[in-house]
């Protein structure tokens, strides 16, 4: 059910965009990918996992009078994280891996004339469902690792800013975001409150329809 609502939001924000405005409108296609910089904070005053991962995706916009755009692109994106704890003089490292299925909607306003760039800002939200994760144990000795079993589906609060190079039909597009987990806590842990995000840098390339 959860699953099937962030779907239906996300889907309801792009139909909203596409309905509500009128005027000149084009579309393009593309990939996206890029790398993202991940932070978990399971608010056990143990300190914060972090890691890296990359997404990867195709998907579509719509650029409407030329300072308004709304972009789908569902991508593939995986997520880690990682911290060494010391127990009894002895470091313990924890990582997870994860393969996610992300699902982003951006609003985004454009300086659309200005030459051959335009300068953007984006806000939008998106889905993210956990297909596969793993989970490792180190000390120095054996190596535990194991299948999670226990996998999440999320919504994210996205903000982004970014440059629109044209090339006559291209378009390439640079871009910073911020990816914030709006439903990060968890209900089971009323002892601790549990925030995750993540840094996206990513660059677009598009092709105008």
């Amino acid at each position: 059910m959860k699953k099937l609502i962030i779907i239906l939001c996300l889907l309801s924000v792009y139909a909203y965009g596409q309905c509500c405005f009128s005027g000149p409108i084009s579309t393009r296609v593309g990939i996206k990918t890029g790398v993202n910089y991940c932070i978990f904070d399971p608010g056990d005053d143990l300190g914060t996992l972090d890691g890296f991962g990359i997404h990867f995706g195709l998907g579509m916009g719509t650029d409407i009078l030329n300072f308004l755009a709304i972009d789908m692109t569902p991508q593939i994106r995986s997520t880690s994280y990682s911290r060494t704890i010391d127990i009894l003089g002895i470091p313990w490292t924890t990582a997870y891996s994860f393969t996610n299925l992300y699902l982003p909607v951006l609003l985004s306003l454009k300086a659309g004339m200005v030459p051959f760039m335009s300068p953007y800002f984006g806000i939008g939200m998106a889905g993210n469902f956990q297909f596969n994760g793993t989970i490792r144990i180190e000390s120095g000795g054996p190596v535990i690792e194991d299948d999670i079993d226990d996998l999440d589906n999320d919504l994210f609060f996205i903000a982004a800013l970014g440059v629109e190079i044209k090339l006559i039909k291209f378009k390439i597009s640079p871009e910073v975001s911020l990816n914030y987990n709006l439903t990060a806590d968890d209900p089971d842990t009323p002892e601790q409150t549990e925030k995750n995000y993540d840094i996206h840098l990513s660059v677009g390339f598009y092709y105008s329809l």
